[in-house]
Formats: structure tokens, sequence, C-alpha cells
């Protein structure tokens, strides 16, 4: 069995994600103690604890220990098996970190799978669905990932409700090394129970940084939610709308941001390319703009799982051999 510290570098929910993920995948049971140690709220949120039931039900795993703000719990795994699959995270918990964490399992499975998962669909802290199925759905099809997803409701803080769904089939992984280059900038702004009003002062930002390929989705949804998310070729940046926060400075949030990225993948899509990597077949490489310390911790614990080797560069270069 592999014990992991909770604690470790970054010490968030990426060390629960990538455990989970890599233990279904090997085989090798896992025991992870001081969970989220250092953040204000310790312990298991229920979208963690929506992750780690559901990737017990995926690979017919054991699970010990593993409740709401549980600081400690051991996983076993089982044979994965794919099918249909329904989660339900009960909150706004971010429904594309849950579905990180099971897509990798679901493209080894048997047979194809198809996953429903309600939740938040644009919260604080986490990817955006606009930036999973812009910028991070389309890197892993490059490495040969058979996957499609499409969002049935959005979901917004505090109520959730947002619905995704996901098909994944058996897939073998390549590694990559040339990754293609995108320039033009393209935008989704999304508005639900909201003035319209605040969409349009937000592409009025967008359109003086010469951004002009701008969509807005006016929906309904169980809470009022905005968000602005950009991207161009697999560089992108997200921003949610909160109480008290101008639409003018939600816009600015994700131009700056984008703006800030230059590599072949921005900063957060290397995090999640890591385990992709690791599991492909051959060497990959890419630049990205900053190795974050996100981005150590992930590949610390890859290493627990894996034999694969992770370089990365002073410049932002990462290879995986």
């Amino acid at each position: 069995m592999i014990t992991i510290d909770g604690s470790h570098g970054e010490g968030g929910g990426q060390i629960i994600r990538t455990s989970l993920t890599l233990s279904a995948i090997t085989g090798k049971a896992v025991e992870i103690t001081n969970i989220r140690a250092n953040r204000p709220k310790p312990g298991l949120a229920m979208q963690h604890l929506t992750a780690v039931k559901a990737v017990r039900s995926i690979c017919r795993g054991k699970l010990e220990g593993a409740e709401e703000g549980s600081r400690r719990f051991v996983f076993e795994p089982g044979k994965i098996v794919g099918g249909k699959y329904d989660f339900n995270i009960g909150t706004a918990g971010s429904v594309t970190l849950v579905a990180q964490t099971i897509l990798p399992i679901l493209l080894v499975a048997d047979k194809k799978s198809e996953v429903r998962i309600t939740g938040g669909t644009h919260v604080m802290k986490s990817p955006g669905y606009d930036y999973f199925e812009n910028v991070f759905l389309p890197a892993i099809r490059l490495m040969g990932a058979e996957v499609e997803s499409k969002m049935l409701r959005s979901g917004y803080y505090p109520a959730g409700g947002g619905e995704i769904e996901i098909k994944a089939g058996p897939s073998r992984l390549k590694g990559r090394e040339n990754w293609p280059r995108e320039e033009q900038v393209k935008a989704i702004i999304r508005v639900a129970n909201l003035p319209l009003s605040i969409a349009m002062r937000e592409k009025k930002v967008l359109l003086e940084h010469d951004i002009e390929d701008v969509f807005i989705r006016e929906v309904q949804a169980a809470s009022p939610g905005n968000a602005v998310t950009l991207w161009k070729g697999l560089r992108g940046s997200c921003a949610v709308g909160e109480i008290g926060k101008r639409a003018e400075i939600v816009a600015k949030e994700a131009v700056d941001a984008l703006a800030a990225e230059n590599g072949d993948v921005d900063r957060r899509l290397a995090d999640q390319l890591l385990v992709y990597a690791v599991l492909a077949e051959g060497k990959t490489t890419f630049k990205t703009s900053q190795i974050t310390n996100h981005f150590r911790t992930n590949a610390d614990i890859i290493q627990r799982f894996m034999e694969r080797k992770i370089e990365c560069g002073n410049d932002g270069s990462v290879s995986v051999i």
C-alpha cells in the first residue's frame, strides 16, 4: 500500500484526485492522511468525497474512512468496469474536477462509458466547463483520448444543480511532442438569472482588447452566476463573477490571465496533462508559462505510482520520458 501525505507541497484536492486515478489504474492500494491539512476547512469536502466514491464505483473498489470532513481514508481498487454512471455532488462543487478524476480511468475500461455529474459547472478555483470543453478535452484528444462531453445545465454557487455528460471509450494514449498553436482568441460569456447588461459590459472590455470572437450565453440556473472564459488553442483562462465584483473586473481578470500564457499549453493545462503523459506510450514534451507548486506537487504524487521520469526546466519546459 502506498501512503500519501495529503499536506505535501501544495496540499490541496489534486493530491486526492491524482492518487485515486492512479490507484485505480495501477491496482495499487493507497492510504491518504492529513487530507487538506493546511486549508481553512481541512478534510474531504463534498466535491472530493464525490470523486472518491465515483472512483470506487467505477473500479469496484473498497473504501474505508471516507466521509465529509475525513482527514484520512484507505482505498483498495478492484476491476475497472465501464458503463453508465450518475454522480451528484449535492453542492456547487466542481463537476469538472470530478470528471478529471475519473476520465483517465474510463479510458482504460473494457467498454464505452456514459457519465453524468451534477454540481457546479463554473465555480471559483476550478476549471469551468467552457475551459474543460474547449481547452482540456482538445488537448487529451490530441494524445488519443476518445471522449466527448456536453453541458446539460449550468450550475453556480451556492446551489449548484448544473449537469454535464461525458462519453468516453477505451483509448490508446500516445505521447506528443508537437502541439498546435492558435493565436485567435475566442470567448464565451455566461450569465444566469442576471441582467444581460452584465455580459454586454464584459464584452465591451474584451472588444477593447481586440477580442472580437465573443459568444454570450444567457441561461436560467438554480443560483445566479456569471463566468468569462477565453482561449486561444491550448491556452485558456476563466474568471467567475461574484457579489460585489464589477463585470469589468471579471472580464479584465480573464484577459490578464490569458495574456500571461506564452507556452504551448497554459499552466493549468500543463498540470492536467501530466497524468495522461505518464499513461501514454512514448515521450511527451511541452512548454508552459510557469511550473507551479501545484504542478510540482502533482508530479511528486504521480511518481509514487509510476516509474516514468518527469523533467522540468527553468524555462517552463516539461518532458515525460
